[in-house]
């Protein structure tokens, strides 16, 4: 067997390792972080279908699941999760699948059923606008002061929330991110102390018998920086039965379209790297063969 041949074999066989590794790599890629499309959650979304059954179903399925949350001209139309700490749901879904994106989650310190003044919702930051992404939205004055409403359902019930601020703080201010005593005058300073740190807010109506949620996402600009969009849970809808600027029941599936983009781009790329090597190596071949001749 010549030297050129068993180069060539030697190369050949490379190339079939390079492709064999690129396309496993692709797969697991694709495996392990599965996509939950938004018509599939649709199926368990108490709040735009007004049919509990198929939340129930899921919630018997995953005692985790709370409630759900929904934001009006955003993504953001979620179960609520909750376990036993504030790791759990950064990587998982509501069916307990992993994915990179996680879930929308209560900070495990709160009553899932709202019954502290204060309650923290946390979410990723998602460029493609799911989880919380679009909450940076929120820091645009135009936007902040037409999106005024979202809704949230828990124990049962389906109640509104209306949007008062938006803060950028750092994530480790404490003054924020804390539970509080059954206090009136330490509800009171809590709510002031949010508003001094606000970004955009609007007078609404809150007090210590209130109850309000806050919003947390990252803050990507800004090291350990977050945003936070301050909500109060209304049992009555203050906003219009008709809300033009509200796109959330068709966004989300925007979004899970969006994501499947991404994956045949994803495709596509490693087609064009598989492609290019093989190139390469016919080239170098070439040139052996040329030289030899």
């Amino acid at each position: 067997m010549s030297d050129n041949y068993l180069s060539f074999l030697i190369r050949g066989e490379f190339v079939k390792k390079i492709i064999k590794m690129i396309a496993i790599s692709f797969i697991l890629f694709f495996i392990h972080i599965p996509l939950v499309l938004a018509d599939e959650l649709e199926n368990y979304n108490p709040i735009d279908h007004h049919e509990e059954k198929g939340f129930y179903q899921l919630q018997q399925n995953h005692p985790d699941v709370k409630g759900w949350i929904s934001i009006d001209g955003t993504h953001i139309d979620y179960p609520l999760l909750q376990s036993e700490d504030n790791v759990k749901y950064l990587d998982h879904n509501a069916f307990g699948d992993y994915v990179v994106t996680g879930s929308i989650f209560l900070d495990y310190r709160f009553n899932a059923n709202f019954t502290n003044f204060n309650t923290i919702i946390y979410g990723h930051h998602v460029p493609t606008g799911d989880m919380f992404g679009d909450i940076k939205k929120f820091t645009n004055i135009d936007f902040f002061e037409t999106h005024r409403y979202g809704t949230i359902y828990y124990n049962g019930e389906e109640k509104e929330l209306e949007i008062f601020g938006i803060l950028e703080v750092d994530a480790y201010d404490m003054n924020i991110y804390r539970t509080l005593s059954d206090n009136i005058e330490e509800n009171q300073a809590y709510y002031q102390y949010l508003l001094s740190k606000a970004k955009y807010k609007r007078d609404v109506s809150v007090t210590s018998e209130d109850k309000i949620c806050l919003l947390s996402t990252c803050f990507v600009d800004v090291t350990n920086g977050r945003h936070i969009l301050l909500a109060k849970i209304n049992p009555v809808f203050k906003k219009e039965q008709i809300n033009s600027s509200s796109i959330t029941t068709n966004l989300p599936q925007q979004s899970g379209v969006s994501k499947w983009i991404i994956y045949v781009v994803l495709l596509l790329l490693v087609i064009i790297i598989i492609l290019l090597i093989i190139l390469i190596f016919l080239l170098r071949d070439r040139k052996i063969d040329n030289h030899l001749n």
